[in-house]
């Protein structure tokens, strides 16, 4: 019996075409990515440096590929639905947080009580405070310029190990990080967004000041 070879199927026809494909498969493979880097994390598979660099460079190159293919994927989350992708852990870690796993919940417990210098976290800490709320008295409101700093705050607040899971200062600041995350790097706050999170910030230190005074 002769054998007879099957059609090549085309994916696309135009150019045009093809860089929708390869925009879709990057997007899908970046996820994927994150979601396995995050298995490693919880497993204890990779070390926390080297969990941290990887995780802010796949960050870093999932905010470029969305902002150049909002058209194309206008909405990541219903991209992950629609392709039902199970990835939950990358789904948090780039939807709704923005950084990595050890800057959101600190270094590994063990680390930070093997921390014989706590005075130094404590004022790069106070330092990270009072550049983000300089940065809101400045008028700075754009989300690329705000996000940077916030992240470097809760980095330093959970490198504080005496500083409680659910103090205020921490919940605060990781409720604005999440909240920027939610939005475009060009998008600047309102006049009330402004005022709302130069509140939530000045509360925060205040709180934070009782503690360290």
């Amino acid at each position: 019996m002769e054998n007879k070879e099957l059609p090549k199927i085309k994916l696309y026809a135009t150019s045009a075409e093809r860089q929708k494909i390869d925009q879709m498969a990057d997007m899908y493979s970046l996820i994927t990515t994150v979601q396995h880097l995050e298995t490693a994390w919880t497993r204890d598979a990779v070390g926390e440096e080297k969990y941290t660099e990887s995780c802010k460079k796949l960050i870093s190159q999932f905010k470029t590929l969305k902002n150049g293919s909002t058209q194309l994927i206008p909405n990541v989350d219903k991209f992950i639905t629609e392709y039902k992708m199970d990835c939950k852990a990358a789904r948090h870690r780039l939807l709704r947080v923005g950084v990595p796993a050890t800057v959101e919940y600190g270094a590994p417990k063990l680390n930070r009580q093997n921390s014989a210098d706590d005075q130094k976290h404590v004022f790069e800490a106070v330092q990270t405070f009072i550049t983000a709320l300089n940065c809101l008295q400045l008028d700075m409101r754009d989300v690329d310029q705000l996000h940077p700093h916030l992240s470097d705050l809760m980095a330093s607040l959970n490198k504080v190990k005496k500083l409680p899971e659910n103090h205020v200062s921490r919940v605060k600041v990781k409720e604005w990080l999440v909240n920027l995350n939610q939005k475009p790097a060009s998008y600047r706050l309102t006049d009330d967004e402004l005022r709302q999170m130069s509140f939530d910030l000045q509360t925060a230190y205040d709180h934070w000041h009782r503690i360290y005074k």
